[in-house]
């Protein structure tokens, strides 16, 4: 499983209220697209930025999700809110242990601490991402912006010192 995370904001003096009505209703359209491999997508705000998250079941399935996203019918709902978005950026992210679960309120965001291997740290993160609601993301390729990794949960996670977590109390738009 796949995520494309899109960070952006509003520009200044735009309504936000339009905007974020705008969001919804450009993925309820992505929802009813019947796009090939696509599990899902919500958008989520903390503090002055918002955040997509687009679900795929494979990197092949990222193709039609760009495609779907600016033709036919959501072609007008994207632009709509792309004309008042400003600060973007993306991220591509892998599912590394745990289930998605859509419902997540919280994201920390983390670094792997030096010199420690990937075994270490994902049997390290096995009393979390054993948890059904719990997911654990990591950047591919490095494309996009540190840190590697995101842990998804419903409710707060208190990570080691030593991966810099960083908590993110989400609001879904």
């Amino acid at each position: 499983m796949i995520a494309y995370q899109f960070f952006h904001q509003i520009e200044d003096g735009a309504d936000d209220v339009e905007y974020e009505a705008g969001l919804r209703h450009f993925h309820v359209a992505m929802r009813e697209a019947g796009i090939p491999g696509f599990v899902g997508s919500r958008t989520y705000r903390t503090g002055d930025t918002y955040f997509d998250w687009y679900v795929v079941e494979t990197s092949a399935a990222l193709d039609y999700l760009n495609d779907a996203a600016v033709t036919g019918s959501r072609s007008p709902l994207h632009d709509s809110v792309a004309v008042h978005a400003v600060s973007f950026t993306g991220k591509l992210l892998k599912l590394a242990a745990g289930r998605y679960d859509p419902e997540f309120g919280v994201e920390i965001r983390f670094s792997k601490p030096r010199g420690m291997l990937y075994p270490d740290l994902y049997r390290q993160l096995e009393p979390w991402t054993a948890r059904p609601d719990t997911s654990l993301w990591r950047r591919m390729m490095v494309l996009g912006p540190a840190p590697e990794f995101s842990l998804l949960a419903r409710t707060e996670v208190v990570l080691p010192r030593e991966m810099e977590p960083v908590l993110m109390r989400l609001e879904p738009v």
